[in-house]
């Protein structure tokens, strides 16, 4: 097993080359809606691989997803913009996922259940019925930084996070999509007081709304 120093060198030196690596590759100024605008263009039939690579990049960072999805809506716009970000949040969660749980998640597990009962409680909520709890937080947090870091920490299995976030993504990537779409429009027209801006917003602010109730839900001290 590894030592304690070994693991967290090691997750230092993981986000310490993703880092080195976003800003030796130019990656970090790519990551704007007018630098993937000029990075998906120049590789023409090829740019929505590199637009699902660059979303997958953005989840590494930890970057805000949902902005990239809204990004995908400008560039492809309709079930395009869909389907590539759903691919990209999907790959980079799980990605994110195994980082923590092959580097980290022992070390928490032990340190912090050892001392907090509520962390306890949370982890098996998770190792019992994680299907159900990820769809859940994906619905209503989405593509959260800190959320998907975290989770790789609890006792989820494997399947049960890659389902859930699959399955739990679909309506905020469809709603970020859909409105990055809707204010490249309104960028063009100048019409920003239409339906199809203003409902995605407050929807976006519901969500946000509905993170802290959850948050406070999945923390309680009794279910």
């Amino acid at each position: 097993m590894m030592s304690r120093v070994v693991r967290l060198g090691l997750i230092v030196a993981v986000i310490a080359a993703v880092l080195f690596g976003a800003r030796l590759t130019g990656l970090d100024q790519a990551l704007t809606l007018e630098g993937m605008r000029q990075m998906v263009s120049s590789w023409g039939d090829y740019g929505p691989v590199v637009y699902v690579a660059l979303c997958i990049a953005g989840i590494l960072l930890t970057l805000p997803e949902s902005v990239l999805i809204a990004f995908g809506g400008a560039l492809f716009g309709g079930w395009a913009a869909f389907f590539y970000g759903w691919i990209g949040a999907v790959v980079g969660t799980t990605l994110t996922f195994l980082i923590v749980r092959y580097l980290a998640h022992d070390y928490v597990q032990r340190i912090v259940g050892g001392r907090s009962a509520r962390f306890r409680r949370v982890d098996e909520r998770f190792a019992q019925d994680g299907f159900r709890w990820m769809i859940v937080l994906r619905v209503v947090m989405g593509l959260a930084p800190p959320l998907n870091w975290a989770v790789g920490a609890m006792s989820i299995p494997l399947p049960s996070y890659v389902a859930g976030t699959a399955v739990g993504v679909i309506p905020s990537v469809a709603l970020f999509a859909y409105f990055g779409g809707a204010i490249a429009r309104a960028m063009e027209t100048g019409d920003w007081l239409r339906p199809n801006v203003l409902i995605p917003a407050a929807l976006i602010g519901l969500l946000f709304v509905g993170a802290v109730v959850l948050g406070r839900r999945l923390l309680a001290a009794d279910r």
